[in-house]
């Protein structure tokens, strides 16, 4: 199927940076390895759970087909640019987490992908559009530069080819000036434009590449320190790579089979070897069969470097249109984030799929998160300046963008203390059931409010089970138990039971050292044994007082013969 319309968007994968990263023209390179050194910012497998809260959604533009975060206003926030219909919605980031509304600029006919690099030298995220086009126009490239204050210049237009669909951004000959890679769908190549100094670029150089290539992302595939591409060709199903010289020009692509329709394409070192490796999401519209997946191709080692080892596909949603990388779960492994559009299908999915990476190339089955409807582009950031990654979806047919918050739920209590009464003399027990982030819980029992100390006649203060040995009348009181656990960005997260009372009735006789409810020569000959043992057995502290001395035994022979009146 060959998209003439707004109904076949190309999904867009953002660089998720912020601005103290691009700051200077030089640093547009990092945009080249971010996927490859993803995991390198990670702690190294201090695993956090899975979890992203609830999507809030923020309403852009008409048909938004692409999302890219950079902090545009210079705060220290990331925030978001969509491409929708003819224009860009702008969405400054709060602290929080939360977005302001969207205010939007001019860019092109049809928008299809929108990323992010400082192109002309000012220290200013500037934005970069790919504008497919329509009958009447073939397309271009669109370049707003940044104020530095959340506001961009008008657009400036730049050629490209035929229905440009996806826009990347590397430095491709080496002068320390971003440069733009743009994948045109109708005449089957891969437009150049090298940039100058002052945010302008020099007429486009075309590469062929495989059949109506939907997306371009850069990496140094053969680890010569030149970026190269790699271009997702949605009608050949294949995957190009395209070796970077030093000079800007690129060798003649190379492909490589991955599964149905690609649309999307992302770069990460998933086997932890140092080499680049590639995540393609396998749109595989159904009308034509398809089956939907991602489609994983590791990296070879030299002298085989920059080629790639056979696909390896993985269960995602119906028709994923993106992939992005982050390390979900904080492990220092890559993980995947997909985008299930399913534009094409009936059984939609409106969801993005997470994929947690093994560190080995391979990925644990998909956990879906609903977002809007028709979501087709994934970005990743920190949003709310937790350490950990969020997910920026574009969803189409809702016309909104979904916010997703990596979620470090509190620890969980499964079941509450119960409350019961005892007879003085008896042992009690007050427990609770909880997990939580990897099961490294700490415990504090309280006892009206005040934290419980082991000693005397409990113990377990600081764990799931409180216990009197035996319980006293003293004993009597609500409980509860703060259960904590760490938080993956640091301190920790608590969650408090709910109270049980417990109630001990009469008295307890102290000389009745069996606690048998009878105070009997029995009790004399248990105390003595404990007495005398070595070392001193449980209870021979008659006084408390820490130590099992003659005092003791006087002690408790006194108020055996005192007996229990």
């Amino acid at each position: 199927m060959t998209p003439t319309t707004r109904h076949t968007p190309s999904p867009q994968r953002s660089e998720s940076f912020p601005l103290a990263k691009i700051r200077s023209a030089t640093t547009a390179l990092l945009f080249v390895v971010a996927g490859a050194l993803i995991s390198a910012a990670a702690p190294s497998h201090a695993q956090c759970p899975l979890s992203l809260a609830p999507a809030s959604d923020y309403a852009v533009g008409l048909n938004p087909v692409s999302v890219a975060v950079g902090d545009f206003n210079a705060d220290g926030r990331p925030d978001l640019a969509v491409a929708n219909t003819n224009n860009i919605s702008i969405l400054l980031g709060n602290v929080g987490g939360t977005f302001q509304p969207a205010v939007n600029y001019a860019a092109g006919t049809n928008p299809y992908s929108v990323t992010v690099g400082d192109f002309n030298a000012d220290g200013r995220p500037d934005l970069a559009v790919a504008n497919y086009g329509n009958a009447l126009s073939i397309g271009n490239v669109s370049i707003l530069l940044g104020n530095g204050d959340g506001t961009f210049a008008t657009r400036v237009n730049y050629a490209a080819h035929n229905s440009p669909n996806s826009v990347a951004v590397g430095d491709f000959n080496a002068d320390g000036r971003p440069d733009l890679a743009v994948a045109n769908f109708n005449s089957h190549n891969v437009s150049i434009l090298l940039g100058n100094a002052n945010g302008t670029f020099v007429t486009r150089i075309n590469y062929a590449v495989g059949g109506q290539p939907f997306f371009v992302a850069v990496g140094d595939f053969n680890t010569d320190g030149w970026p190269d591409l790699a271009v997702a060709n949605f009608g050949g199903n294949t995957v190009s790579i395209l070796r970077g010289n030093a000079t800007g020009t690129f060798a003649a692509a190379v492909n490589y089979p991955v599964g149905f329709t690609p649309s999307s394409v992302a770069v990460g070192d998933f086997n932890a070897d140092g080499r680049p490796d590639l995540a393609v999401a396998n749109t595989s519209a159904p009308f034509a069969g398809g089956i939907s997946n991602v489609s994983i191709l590791l990296g070879n080692a030299p002298p085989n470097a920059g080629t790639f080892q056979p696909a390896v596909n993985y269960d995602v949603g119906r028709e994923p249109r993106s992939v992005a990388v982050g390390d979900f779960n904080a492990d220092g492994r890559p993980d995947l984030a997909v985008a299930n559009g399913n534009f094409f299908g009936v059984l939609f999915s409106d969801n993005v799929s997470v994929l947690l990476g093994n560190g080995n190339g391979t990925f644990q089955v998909a956990v879906n998160y609903a977002a809007g409807f028709t979501p087709i582009s994934v970005a990743v950031g920190d949003f709310n300046a937790d350490g950990r990654p969020d997910l920026a979806v574009a969803n189409q047919n809702s016309n909104t963008v979904s916010v997703l918050l990596t979620d470090n739920p509190p620890p969980a209590i499964i079941q509450q203390p119960a409350s019961q009464i005892v007879q003085a003399g008896q042992n009690a027990a007050l427990a609770i059931t909880a997990n939580g982030f990897g099961n490294t819980l700490t415990y504090q029992w309280r006892k009206n409010g005040i934290a419980v100390a082991n000693g005397g006649n409990i113990s377990g203060a600081t764990s799931p089970t409180l216990t009197f040995t035996p319980a006293l009348s003293g004993d009597t009181a609500s409980y509860d138990v703060v259960v904590s656990a760490p938080a993956c960005s640091g301190g920790s997260l608590v969650t408090t039971s709910t109270a049980a009372i417990l109630t001990v009735t009469g008295t307890v006789c102290p000389a009745d050292f069996n606690a048998d409810g009878t105070l009997d020569p029995d009790d004399l000959a248990d105390y003595i044994t404990a007495f005398f043992a070595i070392p001193p057995g449980t209870g021979s502290d008659f006084n408390a007082d820490g130590v099992t001395d003659p005092d003791d035994l006087a002690d408790f022979i006194t108020a055996f013969f005192a007996g229990c009146g």
